[in-house]
């Protein structure tokens, strides 16, 4: 799929938040900076640094150099090695004395998360910074990225569309693969070359691949990460998909349930509460609508279902880019409460609800966020699907 992304553009709005922020230059190490900057796909520990005059380069490891000078629309890509001199911090500080910053306002990306390798600065690295630039300000620019990332572009949206559809398509094909003696392993195998078939060119999740659940461990107390086992399904039982594409650097995140056979009555009594509650959190990705006030419907109807205590209170987290799932989650604290939903952002809708020996059920599927409310971007439907056996 050919679609056009205006990444001069794209360096405007972080300058724009840069200028926001007094910032002099900025240094991007997290996941989502080097991908909404250099809009390819980097694995290795890197950095973006973007001055305030717009000029932009890329700093990453030596040997993926050359491929990243054919897949970045960057020209300014510098190689880097664990050497003498050409380390990535000798680098880093290097572009920022080039660019006449060495006193002044430098933003870096510093924090913590319960996610895994996010990019945040290293308490190391922050050291050596400070200790080879004793003139500088370093400030925290997370806010940076962050906030010009959060609006997508219709051709970030078009991506996403395509990546959602991979998704759809790989769900269907678990479908119809289900019966009884199937391997947890299997099933993600036959989602995986549906989603490889259709383009996907990595598994995204901080969980390492898809996640798939069945009997007792689709029940664990908090609906927990599910790492395929070889685990074999059997009759009664309840499945969790959840499967992650990545399509031209744009992530899916799509999770469905399944049972084996007519569900009990307890199960079917989870099954339509979790329904009732996933339309609550799609309807209400309304633009206008502050995250907080999102959690506390969704919290409502829990509460008015009788669910509350069985289900992860939050419910949902960003997407976009590759290294774009946090900002903003649907979390009801001071980092995320007073968020304001606009048009065009793309939210993960998230619904983890599980009750111990019974049932478990997760919902992950990516809404855009319109004026009228959540337009769901996968169409595999929110419901149970039952499977006959």
């Amino acid at each position: 799929m050919n679609t056009y992304i205006d990444y001069s553009k794209r360096i405007k709005k972080i300058v724009a938040e840069m200028k926001k922020a007094n910032l002099d230059i900025f240094v991007g190490t997290r996941t989502v900076s080097l991908s909404y900057v250099a809009g390819a796909f980097i694995p290795w520990r890197s950095a973006v640094v973007v001055a305030k005059d717009g000029s932009a380069g890329l700093i990453t490891m030596l040997i993926d150099c050359e491929r990243l000078k054919n897949e970045s629309w960057l020209s300014n890509i510098s190689p880097y090695a664990p050497l003498p001199g050409m380390d990535l911090m000798d680098l880093i500080v290097h572009s920022i004395k080039q660019n006449g910053a060495e006193k002044g306002r430098i933003g870096v990306e510093l924090g913590h998360s319960p996610r895994g390798n996010t990019g945040y600065l290293f308490a190391t690295e922050y050291e050596l910074l400070k200790n080879a630039l004793p003139q500088a300000k370093f400030v925290n620019a997370l806010g940076v990225v962050d906030s010009a990332s959060y609006i997508k572009e219709p051709g970030e949206i078009k991506l996403m569309r395509q990546a959602a559809a991979i998704a759809d398509s790989a769900i269907n094909c678990v479908a119809g693969s289900l019966d009884i003696g199937i391997t947890e392993t299997e099933i993600a195998g036959i989602g995986e070359m549906e989603l490889r078939r259709l383009g996907s060119e990595y598994h995204w999740a901080i969980t390492g691949s898809s996640e798939i659940a069945s009997g007792y461990r689709a029940t664990y107390s908090m609906n927990g990460t599910t790492q395929p086992t070889g685990k074999s399904v059997q009759l009664g039982e309840n499945i969790i998909v959840d499967l992650h594409p990545l399509y031209q650097l744009y992530a899916s995140d799509l999770a469905h349930n399944f049972i084996l056979g007519k569900p009990t009555a307890q199960q079917k009594k989870l099954a339509d509460a979790y329904l009732a509650t996933a339309e609550t959190i799609v309807r209400n990705f309304k633009a206008g609508n502050k995250v907080g006030d999102v959690h506390k419907a969704v919290m409502d109807k829990l509460t008015e279902l009788g669910y509350a205590q069985f289900t992860i209170p939050s419910f949902g987290h960003g997407l976009g880019v590759f290294g774009h799932e946090w900002y903003p989650a649907i979390i009801s604290n001071d980092e995320f409460r007073d968020v304001v939903l606009e048009e065009n952002v793309v939210e993960v809708a998230f619904l983890a609800m599980s009750v111990p020996g019974v049932c478990g059920m997760r919902l992950e599927c990516p809404v855009l966020v319109t004026k009228d409310g959540g337009e769901m971007l996968c169409k595999t439907p929110l419901e149970l699907t039952v499977i006959d056996v």
